[in-house]
């Protein structure tokens, strides 16, 4: 092993090994340099690769890393990408994303998670807001924000600001908020 793969972060590692190994799903790192590590991915991130998934409506999964600097920690994220259905192409705009309660500002223990932004009159803000599963995984693994996506890549993300090792539930979770996404209404 190579001083360069002992400092690699290996975080995409680590998820793709406990898809596999803990909840069952299909899941294999891919070749670099695709498409999709693009998405959502800003000047100031950068990819550390991408899981493509076998079965479901979550198709492939990247992770964005921000890395630390003099006064901030390093930071993560993880995309999950959720192709259209069919192909087809939408103008549609939505980007919602998670409100979390606390009982005290910043500090405090989240007590509630709602949605809010504009899901374009597709009513994903009042179902997502009305799903218990969907809030208690909310305030398990972090923030979650869906936005479409029309540019290289074409169809939905949904993302956690935060890196999280998902349980057989919290992956039968996330595929659930895929399928509400591919069943809301769209304008074409």
């Amino acid at each position: 092993m190579g001083m360069k793969e002992k400092f690699r972060d290996k975080s995409i590692d680590e998820l793709a090994w406990t898809l596999t190994n803990l909840t069952g799903v299909k899941a294999q790192i891919s070749e670099r340099e695709r498409l999709e590590e693009k998405v959502e991915n800003s000047w100031y991130q950068r990819s550390l690769g991408v899981i493509d998934i076998t079965d479901g409506p979550v198709k492939w999964i990247s992770i964005l890393k921000k890395d630390r600097s003099q006064h901030s920690p390093p930071k993560w994220w993880v995309v999950m990408g959720i192709p259209f259905a069919e192909d087809t192409t939408t103008d549609q705009k939505i980007s919602i994303k998670t409100v979390r309660k606390k009982t005290f500002p910043v500090f405090g223990k989240v007590v509630d998670v709602t949605w809010k932004g504009d899901d374009n009159v597709s009513g994903l803000i009042n179902t997502l807001s009305q799903d218990t599963p969907t809030k208690e995984l909310s305030k398990k693994i972090g923030n979650l924000e869906i936005k479409s996506q029309s540019g290289g890549f074409q169809g939905w993300t949904l993302t956690s600001d935060k890196r999280f090792a998902p349980t057989s539930k919290d992956w039968e979770v996330i595929q659930s908020i895929a399928n509400y996404i591919l069943s809301a209404p769209r304008t074409f």
